[in-house]
């Protein structure tokens, strides 16, 4: 008798083990941030519009691959990094599935940048920049990312008077 206690007790912690991967555990919410870094180029004003950002929600567990991208945020807006220097501005929340995170990707549609009183146009590389950092929304918590873009290290001249983007930024749990 004590056997079958002990086995029954076994396959019911395993059971549970297995169906808790399947188990919704609720809601949370999402703010996203933008700041900047201060640099030393004498980049007077760095506007970047982007115009979507998706998360990638992989599941409940952190091990889970079931895998969906949710959009944040499905509207152009610009902000001038140069003014987000040790500042901090919103740029979006949504309310999401409780769980891990594996991705954010920002659709940047356009990108100019003064340096020296002169505007340029940036050429964007790539189109969409992909974050991979692992974070976890919790049922009934709000979870602050703030997106540091660095528009020094993102910043570089070609060498024939042009300027070209390839975005830097750190995603900070707070």
């Amino acid at each position: 008798m004590k056997k079958i206690l002990l086995i029954l007790a076994i396959v019911s912690v395993g059971l549970t083990g297995m169906l808790s991967g399947c188990i919704q555990e609720g809601r949370g919410t999402l703010v996203l941030q933008i700041t900047d870094a201060p640099g030393d180029l004498n980049i007077t004003e760095a506007l970047v519009t982007m115009s979507e950002v998706r998360v990638h929600y992989a599941g409940i567990n952190e091990n889970d691959t079931m895998g969906e991208w949710i959009t944040i945020v499905n509207e152009s807006q610009t902000f001038d990094l140069i003014e987000l220097q040790n500042v901090t501005d919103l740029f979006g929340t949504a309310n999401l599935s409780a769980g891990w995170y594996t991705q954010i990707r920002l659709f940047v549609e356009q990108a100019l940048v003064t340096i020296d009183g002169v505007q340029y146009d940036l050429e964007i590389s790539p189109q969409h920049v992909k974050l991979i950092k692992p974070w976890k929304i919790l049922d009934g918590e709000t979870l602050v990312l703030t997106l540091d873009f660095d528009v020094q290290k993102s910043v570089h001249e070609t060498g024939n008077g042009k300027y070209i983007m390839n975005p830097t930024i750190k995603v900070i749990q707070e």
